[in-house]
């Protein structure tokens, strides 16, 4: 019996939709973001960012790295362009079939990691800071918490797989909001525990947040003509597109974030507060990142995938075109306001409690460095989706395996001349080459790309991102030297500077009539 063909919803409607979703994409991730802001400011002020942080940071660095890797992003790239193309062509129930067999192959197969990694965490977790070896007080600490954390992988890997069928029905409400209240059950967790359990508390936060994130979505599933459930039909063909595509997925993401794990190990060798404030550093650093850069690739992602499918490669390379566009219009300020305003937004975001002033100027140095290449890797992001969505998930990994030497190389050399900061800076340089290289891959992939296009709205947007950070800086000088360093008068200063610097540029940007402008006021008017 033929399945019921999906009629495709008008063009012009389509692209409403879309526009509303990352609209919606990106409220749910700025309030998930308030929210963990929140979280971080309680983390800092309740643990500071000495050992204990550092010991947590290192516990929760394996199984975080295993869920990136397998559970959520790789998942995603992989089901997503087989689930969205089978569904493209009608195929409804084929679809579902390969998401039961996947949601009970990683059930088993990832089960068994952690329960593996769980019994060996003592001979683990040496590997990942080996400047820490010689604590045994720590090395207890972290191997503790890392087993708490563990379970989590399976967790967001189901948590993965169900936002990923979501996604491919264009719902992304649920799979956006429920990120909220992870860092809302993360916050109490610290808050309520922290007396009693220590920093223990937040490994605790983590593993209950987890749990409330899956269950969250589980209800959007249904009517949507399929379920979930329990499946071995691991010969099937389209099953066996989704294990194609996952293990060079796997590998890329693999290598990129195991730069992040080198990075550990490096920042483990400059003391014991190096790799907290390296961490805190990258949150602040990836805030802008994941508003725009993650709302748009999540988005654009399941559409690429049907563009993929038909084969309407116009269409795939003038939305990689817009989406690059859109990204750099949104990153470059925000990384132009990190760079002029680094200290003060450390200062603001983290020194209360047990974070010192001491512990700000570090961490404001490394962030200076991480905001150098927050566009390129807002842009790296939405390239790698893009050769998923193509099938050619290996371009991505060959430039990851290259990347990883550079980034080993400069941490060596630049650590010698700026400290914890010249990990930050590998990072920004490693992001840029990454970036330039993934453009000129699928330039040779789609035939051609609007790079001029790109590079000038690129220059546009950063010349508008200097003057507007200038006035930023200024106005935020002013306040501060008339208002002083209280609480409530940090929050004026650094509101003023964000105004003023926001004004400047929107300013530059209607001046200068950027097409990106009128994009976003385009989205505007179809949430309207």
């Amino acid at each position: 019996m033929s399945e019921i063909p999906i009629i495709e919803p008008e063009p012009a409607f389509r692209g409403r939709r879309l526009a509303t979703a990352a609209l919606i994409v990106a409220s749910a991730t700025a309030a998930s973001r308030v929210f963990g802001y929140v979280r971080e400011i309680a983390t800092a002020g309740y643990f500071g960012a000495g050992a204990d942080m550092s010991a947590f940071d290192v516990a929760f660095l394996v199984p975080a790295t295993v869920q990136i890797i397998i559970a959520q992003a790789a998942l995603s790239a992989a089901l997503i362009p087989v689930f969205a193309g089978l569904l493209e062509k009608g195929q409804r129930r084929e679809a579902w079939l390969v998401a039961r067999t996947v949601f009970t192959m990683v059930t088993l197969i990832m089960g068994g990691l952690v329960i593996i990694c769980i019994i060996f965490a003592p001979q683990i977790m040496p590997i990942f800071a080996p400047g820490y070896r010689g604590d045994p007080v720590m090395m207890a600490q972290i191997v503790r918490m890392t087993r708490l954390l563990f379970p989590t992988v399976v967790l967001l890997a189901l948590t993965g797989i169900v936002a990923s069928i979501l996604n491919s029905f264009e719902h992304f409400t649920l799979p956006a909001v429920a990120p909220i209240f992870w860092n809302l059950i993360i916050l109490l967790a610290i808050v309520f525990g922290h007396e009693r359990l220590g920093v223990d508390a937040l490994a605790w936060g983590i593993l209950l947040g987890t749990v409330v994130q899956l269950a969250m979505q589980l209800p959007a599933l249904r009517g949507r003509g399929g379920r979930l459930g329990w499946s071995l039909a691991w010969r099937n063909p389209n099953v066996r597109r989704v294990g194609a595509l996952l293990l060079p997925v796997s590998v890329s993401l693999g290598l990129i974030n195991l730069n992040g794990v080198v990075d550990v190990q490096f920042a483990s060798f400059l003391g014991d507060g190096g790799v907290a404030a390296m961490t805190f550093a990258f949150r602040l650093y990836q805030l802008p990142e994941a508003l725009f850069a993650i709302a748009v690739g999540t988005v654009l992602f399941p559409t690429l995938s049907r563009l993929a499918a038909r084969r309407d490669r116009d269409a795939f390379r003038s939305k990689i075109t817009q989406g690059l566009r859109v990204i750099f219009f949104l990153l470059i300020p925000a990384s132009a306001f990190m760079l002029a305003l680094s200290e003060p937004v450390v200062r603001l975001a983290y020194e209360h409690g047990r974070f010192t002033p001491g512990n700000t100027e570090l961490v404001a140095s490394v962030l200076f460095f991480f905001a150098l290449g927050s566009a390129f890797s807002g842009g790296s992001t939405l390239l790698t989706r893009g050769f998923f969505s193509l099938g050619k998930p290996w371009l991505p990994t060959t430039a990851a395996v290259g990347n990883l030497a550079v980034n080993a190389f400069l941490n060596w050399l630049f650590i010698k001349r700026f400290g914890l900061g010249g990990i930050s800076l590998s990072t920004s340089v490693v992001s840029g080459v990454t970036f330039v290289v993934l453009l000129a891959l699928i330039r040779r992939e789609l035939g051609r790309i609007d790079g001029r296009a790109i590079l000038r709205s690129g220059i546009t947007v950063i010349i508008a991102s200097a003057i507007a950070a200038a006035a930023a800086y200024l106005s935020w000088r002013g306040l501060d030297t008339s208002l002083g360093r209280g609480l409530l008068a940090q929050i004026i200063s650094m509101a003023g500077a964000l105004a003023a610097g926001f004004v400047v540029f929107l300013t530059l940007a209607w001046l200068t009539h950027m097409p990106e402008l009128q994009q976003l006021r385009n989205i505007r008017r179809s949430r309207r």
